[in-house]
């Protein structure tokens, strides 16, 4: 409240309240990836089909397809997560971290990352803003005990902060490095997991498809690129 001519003069500080679930362009990303891995799961089970009837040219072709539609569906889902995580953290404060819009492999990578640093630098907790649960399917939360398992899985104590339920606090003095439960790289395929046959031209039948990219050039990875600098502004 300021003074002036005497006169106090209360001053509004706009409060952002972003919201994920009403974010047209979040929204649009999450649906072209949806429809990306349907196109894909079409694709993967057509050329299966096509090298079961002993047509080995067009298995191939479509399982290349297929591969092309899972690019572009990790792409799509990197572009959302990183769109919600920056409108989410662009008003954090320094010891807070909003999960709010991220799929829980999204969430947990991140949020393994985000512990080491608070652990390195020495800060004693850390608020991690899970929501509760009401803009998820059928209104069940899944970060919130997502995040209370991995707590559990690493010794950390975590409770509920006093009359918010869909923050987390957790404690991290007592914090040993590295924490287990996200992995320390970025894992392949993050979003969808399912295994593909492999066909080649000669018709011979490969491995199921590996990613071998390092953890430098998964999309989780690019996205914590991003957390770094939400961090970095904040310090």
């Amino acid at each position: 409240m300021n003074r002036t001519g005497g006169v106090a003069v209360e001053v509004q500080h706009p409060v952002k309240d972003y919201n994920h679930s009403t974010d047209q362009e979040y929204q649009r990303l999450r649906k072209l990836a949806d429809e990306a891995y349907k196109k894909r799961d079409q694709l993967s089970h057509q050329s299966q089909t096509a090298y079961q009837q002993g047509d080995k040219k067009s298995a191939h072709e479509l399982s290349e397809k297929s591969k092309a539609q899972l690019k572009i569906a990790e792409d799509l889902n990197m572009q959302a997560a990183e769109y919600v995580f920056v409108e989410n953290n662009a008003d954090s404060s320094s010891n807070e971290i909003d999960l709010h819009g991220l799929y829980v492999k999204e969430a947990l990578f991140i949020l393994q990352r985000r512990i080491k640093f608070a652990v390195d630098h020495n800060e004693a907790q850390l608020n991690v803003i899970v929501g509760k649960g009401l803009h998820s399917q059928n209104g069940i939360a899944k970060l919130k005990p997502s995040i209370e398992k991995f707590c559990a899985e690493n010794g950390i104590k975590n409770h509920l902060e006093k009359g918010n339920s869909g923050v987390l606090v957790l404690e991290l003095r007592d914090v040993q490095m590295p924490v287990n439960g996200a992995g320390t790289s970025a894992p392949a395929n993050q979003y969808n997991a399912q295994p593909q046959p492999q066909y080649n031209n000669n018709g011979g039948q490969l491995q199921g498809q590996t990613n071998n990219n390092n953890d430098t050039d998964s999309p989780l990875a690019k996205i914590f690129k991003i957390f770094c600098s939400c961090i970095q502004s904040l310090t």
